[in-house]
Parts: C-alpha cells; sequence; structure tokens
C-alpha cells in the first residue's frame, strides 16, 4: 500500500511541474539574423543580413545582448526581455498568446523547422527571420 500510496504521489508532483524551462529552452542561445520584412505601406521590402553576422543571444537571465553591426530593430546593446504568454493588446478578454517582449516591444514568436520569427505585423510592423547559430 506505501508502495502504491508514493507512485500516485510521484505521478502528481511529475504531472504538476511546470513546463516553463522547456518553453524557455525554445529561445535561449545564439540566433543570426538572416533577414527582415517591413510590413508598412507597400506589401513589404525584405533586407537580407545573411552575410552579416548580427547576433541576437538570448539569455537565461532574461538579458538580450545584440551585437554584430546595425539592423532594423536593435542597435548593438543589451535588452530586457520577457518571453512566454500574454496578451498581445490590452484586452485581458483575448486569449493569451507566446510572445517575446524586449523592453516594451511585443513581437509575435513562432519557431518552424529550426528558423525563429518574431513579428509585429499586427500593428503592421517589421518581421525578424532568424537561425540559431
Amino acid at each position: 500500500m506505501k508502495k502504491i500510496l508514493i507512485l500516485i504521489i510521484t505521478i502528481v508532483s511529475l504531472s504538476s511541474c511546470s513546463n516553463d524551462d522547456s518553453i524557455n529552452d525554445q529561445i535561449v542561445g545564439e540566433w543570426k539574423l538572416t533577414n527582415t520584412v517591413c510590413c508598412f505601406f507597400e506589401g513589404g521590402k525584405t533586407t537580407d543580413y545573411s552575410d552579416e553576422n548580427i547576433i541576437y543571444n538570448f539569455q537565461p537571465n532574461s538579458i538580450l545582448t545584440v551585437t554584430g553591426g546595425q539592423n532594423i530593430e536593435y542597435p548593438n546593446g543589451e535588452y530586457n526581455y520577457f518571453f512566454g504568454k500574454d496578451y498581445l493588446g490590452g484586452d485581458t478578454s483575448d486569449p493569451k498568446v507566446l510572445l517575446v517582449k524586449i523592453d516594451n516591444n511585443k513581437w509575435t514568436y513562432n519557431l518552424t523547422d529550426g528558423i525563429m520569427t518574431l513579428s509585429m505585423s499586427y500593428v503592421d510592423g517589421p518581421i525578424l527571420h532568424f537561425e540559431r547559430k
């Protein structure tokens, strides 16, 4: 009986553990900026950064370090970031979405086939594409 009780407690404990660490593992590390798309008014303009070595280093302590040159959004330096589910706009009745907040800018997040996309297209803003370095 004790063994069954210990097994049940162990299963309940493991199933209630947060998966925040595995979510954070998706973004932590160095990412090379490959291109940006500006979605302003004329269907978008793509800027190719693949030949440059612009690195966005998302550190586990919620600090983003950008190095390697000029790019459309963030010059070289350090920025605070948050990665997780939050409200995209001010309406708390909307569902939370997975996003990256760098300083006060909210970017929707997508990771598909090793390509990370940060987007502000929901407000006609830019889309950033990265490959893990």
